[in-house]
Parts: structure tokens; C-alpha cells; sequence
């Protein structure tokens, strides 16, 4: 099934990232100005419009379009997506704004990642006009006739990301900043497993701890994940990003800034496999996460790079 109901009004739709099911969730709200919250690649453009087609809605019904942050899987296909929805705007943290106007410095940063795989992956990334684009700063809000969507300011993942809750369900978009929810059609394994992404450039654990803190203090019900599906009671995935972290924190002192990518790909998945094993799942074939081992190596060795030449002047952590 290309959708699913998360909650009152809140519809999920698999964007088919990858070529696979379950990898990665947008979100419409309906309502008298329909949301739509990410548009995920390039790639997946058809699946995107496919699904709200099911959910009866059209690209001139869409209003309002949210992406939580930049990143390709979550608004490479930005473009793309406001080019068709004609009358919506654009909603997005203020160091996306620029990179959704200007997308030059976004894919250069992305092919250092991905190389030669870009384009197979993503697909083209196109520009959106400066001027359908709304920023919106820690804790403003976008009001329409039915709905109130308050944004946050969440670093730890990304220094672009925001988070967004959505007032009527108390339900969070959480991007890439509450883990990752690996289900059984993206893994074929017959649970769900939960673990935090630290993919670069900007990964730091302990501003990702401060950002769940804070998070979770706004008592939310259920945690609306782009990867994938829904979490509820939220408690749980604050619980899984957590403990995902604590074990990446656990190899920080075997590791530096002089670590190869090897050294830090292996400390990981081995963390990885003893917390399926410590969840019940011991000697389960981690495979099916392969490509966010890699990313979330990366990820790791960047921070411990960017943690021993220490911050820039003028630069917060």
C-alpha cells in the first residue's frame, strides 16, 4: 500500500527512496490547505504524486510544503515538487533557505558523499524561487484556517534541520533528528529496529542528546518519522535514539581523527549487531543496512575530524 493513516488527518506516503518500500515517509495533512511534509528525492516524484493522487489531492490543492532539511532524501526533489504545486510555499529552516533557492553548494556536498551514484539515486536537483520560500526560526509557527505546525530548531543531525509538531495531534515530523525506523518491508526482518543516523556533515552527539532532551519535554504522543512510519507512545523512539547514541558515544574513545573509514565502519556495525542482539535479535544479517552503515561512518569520522581541529572562531558548537 503506497499510504497509510498516522493519525486525525495526518496521511503517510511511501516514497519508494531507493527502489524499495518502507525507506522513506512524506506526509500530507489534510485539511482546508492541504500540508505537505517532505517531498523526498527527484526519484521519487512519481511515487510522491501517486500517493496523494490515492489520498485525493492534487498538485493546485497543495498550500503549504514543509521539509525538515535539506538533505536529498528528505527536499532534493524541492524543486520539482513546487514546480507542479503551483500555489503552495515552501516552509523550511533558515540555513535551507539558501541552498532551496541556490542547490549548487547542496550537490557538490552531496557528490562528495555519494560520488558517481548521485544522480542515480537522487535524481536532477532544481531550484525553487526565492520568493515561495518562508523561513521560519525556533519555535515560530505556521497557522492556516485548520491547523497550527510550530518549528524547532534541532540541531545534532544537521545544522539546517527543523523539527515540526503538529499542534491538533501532537505529533512530530522528525526528519533525520528522532532515528531511523527500520520496518519489516525495507529490512525483510519480521520486527521493527530503531537507531539514530549520524550521516555528515554535521552529526554531533551530544547536540543530538540536548535536541531530544528538548523534544521530549514537549510531551508529545507520537513521533511522525520520515524513516519510516509512525512511533507511538513517542517515548519509544526518544528511547531507541538514545540508546543508539550512548553506543556511538561507547567507540569515541577507540577512535580519532586519524581513524580510516574501515576502523570506524567496523566499531560501528559491531555496535549495531549487539544492539539487535541486546533487543533480542542476536546474529541478525545487518545487510539490509548497509548503505546507512557507510553514511553513518562517514558521518562519524567527520565529527571526530571536525572535533580534533576544534570549532571555527565565531562558530557555535
Amino acid at each position: 500500500m503506497a499510504t497509510f493513516r498516522a493519525a486525525d488527518e495526518v496521511y503517510g506516503i511511501d516514497l519508494f527512496e531507493e527502489g524499495r518500500p518502507g525507506r522513506s515517509s512524506a506526509y500530507l495533512i489534510r485539511g482546508r490547505e492541504p500540508i505537505l511534509v517532505e517531498t523526498g528525492s527527484a526519484n521519487s516524484q512519481e511515487a510522491l504524486w501517486s500517493g496523494l493522487a490515492e489520498l485525493g489531492v492534487g498538485p493546485e490543492d497543495l498550500r503549504h510544503v514543509v521539509v525538515t532539511h535539506v538533505h536529498l532524501d528528505h527536499a532534493g526533489g524541492a524543486g520539482q515538487t513546487m514546480a507542479r504545486a503551483t500555489k503552495a510555499l515552501l516552509h523550511c529552516h533558515p540555513r535551507a533557505a539558501r541552498h532551496l533557492a541556490d542547490p549548487r553548494r547542496l550537490e557538490a556536498g552531496a557528490r562528495a558523499v555519494y560520488g558517481e551514484r548521485l544522480d542515480a539515486m537522487f535524481g536532477p536537483i532544481l531550484p525553487v524561487a526565492a520568493d515561495r520560500i518562508v523561513v521560519h526560526e525556533d519555535e515560530s509557527a505556521l497557522k492556516t484556517r485548520d491547523r497550527i505546525l510550530r518549528f524547532y530548531d534541532t540541531p545534532g543531525h544537521a545544522k539546517h534541520h527543523t523539527c515540526v509538531v503538529d499542534e491538533a495531534t501532537r505529533g512530530i515530523f522528525s526528519g533525520d533528528t528522532i532515528g531511523i525506523r527500520y520496518v519489516p518491508s525495507y529490512t525483510g526482518w519480521d520486527f521493527v529496529y530503531g537507531f539514530p543516523t549520524t550521516t555528515p556533515s554535521d552529526f554531533d552527539p551530544e547536540v543530538m542528546l540536548e535536541t531530544l532532551d528538548r523534544l521530549e519535554a514537549l510531551n508529545l504522543r507520537a513521533v511522525y518519522h520520515t524513516h519510516y512510519g509512525v512511533t507511538e507512545p513517542a517515548r519509544e523512539a526518544f528511547q531507541f535514539s538514545r540508546r543508539g547514541l550512548r553506543r556511538i558515544q561507547q567507540i569515541l574513545p577507540l577512535l580519532s581523527d586519524a581513524s580510516t573509514y574501515e576502523e570506524v565502519a567496523e566499531a560501528l556495525g559491531r555496535q549495531v549487531r549487539e544492539d539487535l542482539a541486546s533487543q533480542g535479535h542476536p546474529g541478525v544479517d545487518v545487510a539490509p543496512l548497509a548503505l546507512d552503515l557507510m553514511l553513518n561512518s562517514q558521518g562519524i569520522l567527520v565529527y571526530l575530524q571536525k572535533r580534533a581541529q576544534g570549532p571555527r572562531e565565531g562558530e557555535k558548537r
